[in-house]
């Protein structure tokens, strides 16, 4: 039913008791007769709507696979055209779903409980598949995760356990060696010491023996073996000399080298027990992340080797088959509750928002819903060469169907489907729920609304937007012009907010309409069901009023 035939309706409710009065022109010499047409000035609920066609559709579908979290895929997507467009707007909707899952995993299906057009509730087991690559695969991302919190452990404290024990063996090797090297050195000296002091004895030795001889008056040859043993004496000194000046130098060179060797063992052990640089903790903490990710999408994907209803819905596609490895789309869900989108004029966009109450007429089953506008798409959608543009409008249907399909105690459907199937259902009619997608539905959003308000008829009021006036009759048949507070105007009432009381008769036309050559009727107000708000622009009757007639 469209918006003219129901404002056609609301004024023969409240012009029920129409008067057909006939009075003389006041003032005019004429005595020809004036025929008025009335209707009576109401109390109810003034309403600014907006009404397009569309077809019904799934409002969420899930696309389910093995091993993917269940990902909610918008299912409003049909070609609609708003009464008060000149052009139809279409889409199409996403036909993947998507989901964590590892590509290493394998599938293969063990049991299929559902078949296409079951009706299932939500958490019902509709598919189970074995889990044993996916056990190993959270196994890996366990052992991952624990070999990337050792290592920010170990960096933390500098480095490995065996690591650190080495170096601090290492300290503890060099100063061993110091000591030693100090030690041999004083021995070295000490000896050394010795041989000079024997050989500086052995020359004083031979030669106070010369002297003596000499004095004594001995031979020649007592004298030159003296000598002999003199010269050999001081040679012995300088080989004493030689040697002990190189072993010392030696030694020395020894403590130098373990002095220098426990320098670097030092060193080495206070790396190996200091905590590393930032960026190489900022590091550990990212690998640490990066895996335990990797372990909470192994687990998903595990848990998700047993497919669950996440709504109630409608099971649309059945791609899974026992025995087989399962790649992809497994199941396709439907839900219940049912949406549709619509195209709404430039002109009409402007009065629409998010939360807006609708009614749904669904032309198959002559029923209506109630609705509600879930989302308004700001971009605009042209039609071929046309300048029009529309905006689409999402509006999700408020009662849906309850599933009626049984499920037994632990949650799985009743019916049980071993092959694949994509074919459409074959429900028998008593298992159909009714309202169904595809279905065509005229849609009306309340756009504005003005409760108990005095209304009269749109066509009613005269003049423009602020200086309004309706011409009432009087009880004695006379007619006066009134001027009007004028609220919200509608395609069929108009709020008066002061000027007009509830049940005075107002005049909605008369017989001289038809010949008056200087009224004109507005397009503001009735062809696209969005009139001016609170007197605005949107609705500017003509400065004779709206004519009679039709």
């Amino acid at each position: 039913m469209n918006v003219k035939a129901l404002a056609a309706i609301g004024l023969i409710v409240v012009g029920v008791g129409a008067i057909g009065a006939t009075i003389l022109g006041i003032g005019s010499p004429s005595s020809s007769a004036v025929t008025y047409r009335t209707a009576q000035a109401t109390t109810t609920n003034v309403k600014q709507t907006a009404a397009a066609s569309g077809s019904l559709v799934a409002a969420t579908k899930y696309q389910l696979a093995f091993g993917a979290t269940p990902i909610a895929v918008s299912g409003t997507a049909s070609t609609s055209t708003a009464t008060s467009a000149t052009s139809s707007s279409s889409s199409t909707p996403s036909t993947s779903g998507s989901g964590a899952s590892s590509a290493s995993v394998v599938w293969p299906v063990t049991s299929v409980n559902v078949k296409v057009g079951d009706i299932v509730k939500a958490g019902t087991v509709l598919a189970v598949a074995d889990d044993t690559t996916a056990e190993l695969a959270v196994r890996l991302a366990e052992a991952n995760l624990a070999a990337a919190r050792t290592q920010k452990s170990i960096d933390a404290k500098g480095g490995p356990l065996a690591s650190r024990q080495q170096a601090k063996d290492q300290v503890t090797s060099a100063k061993t060696q110091l000591s030693s090297a100090r030690a041999s050195y004083s021995s070295t000296v000490g000896q050394n010491n010795l041989r000079l002091k024997q050989a500086r004895q052995s020359l004083a030795a031979a030669k106070a023996q010369y002297a003596s001889d000499k004095k004594a008056g001995a031979p020649a040859q007592t004298l030159q073996q003296d000598k002999q043993a003199i010269t050999s004496a001081e040679q012995s000194l300088a080989s004493a000399r030689l040697q002990a000046s190189a072993g010392n130098r030696q030694s020395a060179t020894q403590v130098t080298s373990a002095k220098q060797s426990l320098k670097t063992a030092q060193r080495n052990y206070s790396a190996a027990t200091t905590s590393a640089d930032d960026a190489t903790i900022v590091a550990d903490d990212v690998a640490i992340a990066n895996a335990e990710i990797a372990l909470a999408d192994a687990e998903a994907a595990q848990a998700a080797a047993t497919i669950r209803a996440p709504i109630d819905g409608r099971v649309t596609v059945v791609n899974a088959a026992v025995g087989e490895d399962s790649t992809g789309t497994a199941i396709e869900l439907q839900s219940v509750a049912l949406a549709t989108s619509v195209g709404v004029s430039e002109s009409d966009i402007v009065n629409l928002k998010i939360g807006q109450a609708a009614t749904v007429a669904i032309s198959a089953t002559g029923d209506s819903a109630t609705g509600t506008v879930t989302a308004i798409d700001p971009v605009a959608t042209a039609s071929g060469s046309s300048t029009a543009v529309t905006y689409t409008v999402v509006v999700t249907l408020d009662d849906t169907a309850a599933p009626t399909t049984s499920t037994g105690t632990d949650g799985t459907a009743g019916a049980t489907a071993t092959g694949t199937t994509t074919a459409a259902a074959s429900a028998s009619p008593a298992a159909v729920t009714l309202p169904l997608p595809g279905m065509s539905a005229e849609i009306t959003i309340v756009t504005a609304e003005a409760d108990n308000a005095i209304a009269v008829p749109a066509i009613a009021l005269s003049g423009t937007s602020g200086s309004y006036t309706v011409r009432v009759m009087n009880t004695d048949g006379t007619v006066d012009s009134r001027d009007v507070q004028v609220g919200l105007i509608a395609s069929d009432y108009a709020q008066i907010t002061s000027g007009i009381a509830a049940g005075e008769a107002v005049v909605t036309g008369s017989s001289t309409d038809r010949t008056s050559t200087s009224t004109s009727t507005s397009s503001g107000g009735r062809g696209s069901g969005f009139g001016g708000l609170n007197g605005g622009g949107g609705f500017q009757p003509p400065a004779g009023g709206f004519p009679g007639g039709d």
